[in-house]
C-alpha cells in the first residue's frame, strides 16, 4: 500500500486540506459526479466530502418525499415563504402510525406533523394519541451545574434514556470537581515576574528563540503549562506554512516581552534591543523616543548608557574568556579597518577624513590543546636560519617539481574524494566566498564566530614594525593578568599562531628577527616570540584572483561583453562577488569544451593557444579552489601543493610581497616538518580553524552596524557590542533581522556556462587559425609579445612560466632538453609531452630530468634565493623612531574596499535565453574534427 506521504489529491489545490483516501470499490458515487470521480482515484478529506458525500446528502434530500397523504394540502394550504422551502424529513412518530396509514420507516415533514396535531379529521379518531407536554412544574426540573433537567413523571424512561441521562450528570459531577483555571491576567503576571527575575537577578539576555522561551516559562510555573500553546493556537496556524507559522512564534514572543513590560516597566530587554538596533540603523533619536512612547523601544538615553556599560564591561569579558580557556590553542588575528563610510574627496580643510583602526582578534578551538613552544627533542617553533631558501629549494625539487609538470585541472582531478562534490549548491555556495557578511547563510557555524574575542579595537594606523609590537602588547598585557592570578604563563611556554596579511605577517615577522639576533638589546619583548606569523589563506586567495584578473583584462572584457552586452563596462578593479562571477563561469565554461579542445590542437607549442591553455587549465581553477575548497575543506597536502604552485604565479606574475608571502609559509612549514615539531600536526589535522576569515567577518558587521555620522568613539564602542552579543545564540538580530541568501538561478547559471564555452569555442578556432603567428617584438628584460587573435601586445609574464624563464620553447624542434636523446623533429607521438609551464619533452628525455623541467627549476631556484635575500634585508633592519613602513600600500590588501558600484543583480537583469540547441550543435562539430599534429 502506497505511504500517505507520496498520495496527491486527484484535485491539487489550494483547498486540500486533510488526510488522503482512496475512493473505494464500495463507494457510492454520485450520479451528477461521475465524470469528475471514479474508483481508485486518491482525494483529499475536503474533496471527498465535497463531491461524494456532501453531493450524495444534497441528492437524497432532493430524492426524498414527505409519506404523509395530505402533504400537498397542507403544502397548498401554507404561505408563500414557506412553500419555497425545502422541508426536512423525519422519522414518523410511533403514535401517528396507525392514524396515517403508514409504515413504520416512513418520513414525514415537520409541516405535516404540525398540521396533523390540528387536523380535525385525526384529532376524533379513536386511535389519535396527543403529544406528552413537557410540564413546567418546578418539581419536575432539575439543575447539575449550569445544566438544567426537565424530568418526566407521567412516563417511564427507557434504558437507553437512562444511562445517558447518567452519563451527562458523572460529567458535569467530574467538572464540578476541576478546580477552576488560573485567568489571563494571572498567567501574565506570572510570566513578568519570571521575566524579571531572569533579567535583574540572573542577568540573562532576552529569549528569543520560541522552543527555549516557552521551556523556560514551564519550568519556571506549572500553571505557565500550555500558554504559550494557548497563543499559537490563536494565529490559526493549521491554515498557514510553516515558514509563516515559525516567525509568526518569534512575534508571539516579542509579544510576551511587550505584554511583561507592560505589567513591569523594568522588563525592558527587549526594548533595549530594538533601541540599540535602530540608533545602530541610523534613526533619529526623536523616532527611538516616539517608539518608546508607543512601548515598543526604550529611550535614547537608555540605550546609551547600556551600550557605555558593555562597552565599561569589555576588559573583563577579556580577562574570563582567557581564563575559560587558557588549556586550549589561542591563534590571533590583527588587521587594518578602515571607516569606509567616511569622506575620502578632499576639501579646502581636510585631504580625508578616513577612520583607521586597527583589530585584535582573539580565537580559540575547544577541541585542541595549546602548543608548545618547543618540541621534544626541544627544537622551537623559530627556524633559527630564519626563512631558509635552500629548505625551500630543496623540498620543491624533491617534492612538487614532477607535480608542476600537470595543470592544477589534471591535479585536482585525482583529490576529488578529498573535496565536495560539484553540485549547482556547492558553486551557489563558492560564490559568496568573498562577501563576508555575517547575515548570509551559507556556513553559518564558520560565520558565527562564537568562540572568538575582541582583544581591542583602537583608533591606530598599522604602518610600522613598532604598531604593530604595540598592538600586541595589549595581548601579552591580557595574559599577564592571567599569570599574575596563579595561571600557567602561557607566553612563555606555547604558540600562538598569529593569521594575518603581508603587513602583519612581515611585520611581525621582523621583531621576532630582531628578538631573536639582538635580544632585549633590540628593545623588543621576549613574549613577542610566542607568535608565529602566518599568510592568510583569505588573502592569498583575494591577491591571486585579483592579480590574475587584472592581467589578463583583455580576455576577460572580451567574455564579459560576450555574456553581457557591450555596453556593460568591467572596470579594472571590480568587486570580489564580480571577480569570483566571471572566474566561476570562465572555468565551468571551460570544463564542457575541456577534451574537445586538447583533442583538436594536439601537442601545439604555440604561444598563444598555451597561454590561454594556461590560464583555463591551471591559473583560474587554481586561485578558485586554493581557499574556498582545499583549505576549507582541510585537505593539507592538496592546500600544501597549491601554496607552492599559486607562488609560482605570483612569480610569474610579479606580485609584489605576495613573491614572498608563501615562501615563508613553506618555510615554516618544511622545517616543522623536518624537524617533528607538534604545531604541523596540529596545522595538518586542523587547517581551517587557521584562517583569517573571522577578522573580515568582523569588520563586515561593523560596516553593517555603523553610518557616516558616527564618531571614533561610537565605533569603537560598537564594535565592543558586537563582540558582546556573539554570545549570544538567539540574539535580537538572530531572530528578526532578515538573512541573505544571494543565488543565481540554476537556469540562469547552465545559461551563462554555456553561452561562456561558445565564446571559448569561438576563440579556439580563431587561435587555431592563427597558430605560429605570435610573436615577440622587443629583447628587454621583459619582453612584449604580439598576440594575432586578440591583437595585442602583452608583457611576457601574460604568458606560461617557459617564456619567463629566459630559455623559451624553441620552434623549430620538439623536445627542450638541453641534452635531447631522440631526434628532433616538430611531430609528435604518444611519447611526447608538452608540460603545463610550455616547455616540451621526449618522455625518455624527462625521465632523466627525474621528471622536473630544468628550465623552470632553475628559474625557480633563482627567484627563491633573489626574494629571500630581499626579505632578510628587511628583517634584519634594525628599529628606527621615525622609519618609513616596510610595505608600501597597494591599494589591495583592504578586503572591504569597494570601488564601483556593480552587482551581480544588475549584472543578470535580463539572462533569460536559451542556449542548449546552439551548443548542442557546435559541440558536435568540434566531435567531428580530426586531431592534427603541429
Amino acid at each position: 500500500m502506497l505511504n500517505n506521504d507520496i498520495r496527491i489529491c486527484a484535485f491539487d489545490s489550494n483547498e486540500c486540506n486533510g488526510k488522503i483516501k482512496k475512493v473505494g470499490d464500495k463507494v457510492s458515487i454520485p450520479e451528477t459526479n461521475t465524470e469528475l470521480i471514479s474508483r481508485g482515484m486518491f482525494l483529499c478529506v475536503f474533496h471527498y466530502n465535497k463531491f461524494i458525500l456532501n453531493e450524495n446528502h444534497r441528492l437524497e434530500k432532493i430524492l426524498q418525499v414527505c409519506s404523509h397523504p395530505k402533504h400537498e394540502l397542507y403544502l397548498n394550504q401554507s404561505n408563500k415563504s414557506f412553500k419555497q422551502q425545502n422541508p426536512s424529513l423525519i422519522n414518523i412518530p410511533k403514535r401517528l402510525i396507525n392514524i396515517l396509514g403508514l409504515e413504520e420507516n416512513a418520513k414525514i415533514c415537520n409541516r405535516c406533523k404540525r398540521n396533523t396535531d390540528k387536523d380535525p379529521e385525526y384529532l376524533q379518531t379513536e386511535e389519535y394519541q396527543a403529544p406528552i407536554p413537557i410540564k413546567s412544574n418546578e418539581d419536575n426540573i432539575m439543575k447539575i451545574g449550569t445544566h438544567t433537567y426537565a424530568l418526566r413523571s407521567n412516563i417511564l424512561y427507557t434504558q437507553t434514556e437512562l444511562k445517558q441521562l447518567e452519563f451527562d450528570y458523572q460529567e458535569i459531577v467530574s467538572q464540578i470537581s476541576i478546580s477552576n483555571e488560573i485567568s489571563l491576567s494571572e498567567k501574565i503576571k506570572k510570566m513578568s515576574s519570571i521575566l524579571y527575575k531572569n533579567q535583574h537577578q540572573l542577568n540573562q539576555k532576552p529569549i528569543y528563540d520560541s522552543i527555549a522561551f516557552k521551556t523556560m516559562l514551564e519550568t519556571a510555573d506549572e500553571d505557565l503549562i500550555g500558554f504559550f500553546d494557548e497563543l499559537y493556537a490563536g494565529t490559526n496556524p493549521n491554515t498557514k506554512s510553516d515558514k509563516t507559522n515559525e516567525s509568526n512564534k518569534k512575534k508571539l514572543v516579542s509579544l510576551c516581552y511587550f505584554l511583561a513590560s507592560i505589567n513591569n516597566k523594568y522588563i525592558n530587554g527587549l526594548k533595549t534591543d530594538i533601541g540599540s538596533y535602530l540608533q545602530t540603523a541610523g534613526t533619529s533619536a526623536s523616532s527611538i523616543d516616539t517608539l518608546n512612547n508607543l512601548g515598543f523601544s526604550v529611550t535614547r538615553k537608555t540605550v546609551d548608557r547600556q551600550k557605555l556599560l558593555i562597552s565599561d564591561e569589555h576588559q573583563e569579558t577579556v580577562n574570563n574568556y582567557c581564563l575559560q580557556n587558557i588549556e586550549k590553542m589561542f591563534f590571533l588575528n590583527i588587521d587594518d579597518y578602515h571607516n569606509i563610510h567616511r569622506r575620502n574627496q578632499p576639501t579646502l580643510l581636510q585631504t580625508h577624513n578616513i577612520f583607521h583602526f586597527v583589530t585584535i582578534l582573539l580565537n580559540s578551538n575547544p577541541n585542541i590543546f595549546k602548543i608548545s613552544a618547543y618540541s621534544s627533542n626541544n627544537i622551537s617553533v623559530h627556524n633559527p636560519i630564519g626563512i631558509d631558501s635552500e629548505l625551500i629549494i630543496k623540498n620543491i625539487n624533491e617534492i612538487f617539481m614532477s607535480k608542476l609538470n600537470k595543470s592544477y585541472y589534471k591535479q585536482n582531478e585525482m583529490w576529488k574524494q578529498f573535496l565536495t562534490e560539484d553540485s549547482y549548491e556547492n558553486r551557489m555556495e563558492l560564490l559568496t566566498v568573498h562577501n563576508y557578511d555575517g547575515r548570509i547563510q551559507n556556513h553559518q557555524e564558520l560565520r558565527s564566530m562564537v568562540n572568538s574575542k575582541l582583544i581591542d579595537f583602537i583608533l591606530h594606523p598599522l604602518h610600522s614594525t613598532k604598531d604593530y609590537i604595540e598592538c600586541t602588547s595589549l595581548l601579552f598585557k591580557v595574559f599577564e593578568i592571567l599569570k599574575n592570578n596563579n595561571e600557567q604563563d602561557y607566553l612563555s611556554n606555547c604558540v600562538i599562531p598569529t593569521i594575518c596579511d603581508w603587513p602583519g605577517q612581515v611585520n611581525i615577522r621582523r621583531a621576532i628577527t630582531l628578538r631573536n639576533d639582538k635580544g632585549s638589546e633590540s628593545g623588543i619583548p621576549l613574549e613577542i616570540l610566542s607568535l608565529i606569523p602566518i599568510i592568510g589563506p583569505l588573502h592569498i586567495s583575494l591577491n591571486s584572483r585579483e592579480t590574475l584578473f587584472q592581467t589578463y583584462h583583455f580576455f576577460f572584457e572580451m567574455l564579459y561583453h560576450n555574456l553581457f552586452g557591450e555596453k556593460k563596462i568591467l572596470s579594472q578593479k571590480p568587486k570580489q562577488t564580480i571577480i569570483n562571477l566571471i572566474l566561476n563561469l570562465t572555468f565551468q565554461g571551460w570544463k564542457k569544451i575541456r577534451n574537445v579542445v586538447i583533442k583538436r590542437f594536439g601537442n601545439s607549442k604555440d604561444a598563444e593557444y598555451r597561454m590561454i591553455i594556461d590560464l583555463l587549465d591551471n591559473s583560474i581553477p587554481l586561485t578558485l579552489d586554493i581557499y574556498a575548497v582545499l583549505f576549507r575543506s582541510g585537505f593539507f597536502e592538496g592546500y600544501l601543493e597549491s601554496v607552492v604552485r599559486i607562488w609560482v604565479l605570483f612569480q610569474r606574475l610579479r606580485r609584489h610581497n605576495y613573491n614572498k608571502a608563501p615562501l615563508i609559509f613553506l618555510s615554516d612549514v618544511f622545517y616543522w616538518t623536518s624537524n617533528n615539531h607538534p604545531i604541523i600536526n596540529v596545522l595538518k589535522n586542523n587547517l581551517p580553524i587557521f584562517n583569517d576569515y573571522f577578522v573580515e567577518n568582523f569588520h563586515s558587521s561593523i560596516r553593517n552596524q555603523t553610518v557616516e555620522s558616527n564618531s571614533v568613539q561610537q565605533i569603537i564602542q560598537k564594535a565592543k557590542i558586537i563582540d558582546a552579543e556573539r554570545t549570544n545564540n538567539f540574539s535580537f538580530k538572530e531572530a528578526f533581522v532578515n538573512s541573505r541568501n544571494p543565488i543565481i538561478s540554476h537556469t540562469k547559471l547552465d545559461y551563462l556556462e554555456k553561452k561562456t564555452s561558445l565564446f571559448l569555442l569561438s576563440l579556439f578556432d580563431n587561435i587555431y587559425c592563427n597558430i605560429g603567428n605570435t610573436q615577440q617584438i622587443n629583447r628587454n628584460k621583459y619582453p612584449n609579445f604580439s598576440l594575432p587573435t586578440f591583437n595585442i601586445n602583452v608583457d611576457v609574464k601574460v604568458l606560461p612560466l617557459a617564456w619567463n624563464t629566459g630559455t623559451n620553447p624553441s620552434d623549430n624542434k620538439f623536445c627542450d632538453a638541453n641534452k635531447c636523446l631522440l631526434s628532433n623533429n616538430l611531430g609528435s607521438s604518444s611519447n611526447d609531452i608538452v608540460l603545463t609551464c610550455g616547455h616540451a619533452y621526449h618522455k625518455q628525455c624527462l625521465n632523466l630530468l627525474n621528471d622536473n623541467c630544468e628550465h623552470c627549476f632553475s628559474y625557480l631556484s633563482l627567484n627563491i634565493k633573489k626574494n629571500i635575500n630581499s626579505l632578510k634585508r628587511r628583517l634584519f633592519t634594525p628599529l628606527k623612531d621615525h622609519e618609513k613602513p616596510l610595505v608600501e600600500d597597494e591599494n589591495n590588501n583592504n578586503l572591504n574596499e569597494d570601488i564601483n558600484n556593480e552587482n551581480i543583480e544588475n549584472i543578470l537583469e535580463r539572462i533569460e535565453c536559451s542556449i542548449d540547441n546552439q551548443f548542442e550543435i557546435l559541440y558536435q562539430t568540434w566531435l567531428d574534427y580530426d586531431s592534427i599534429i603541429i
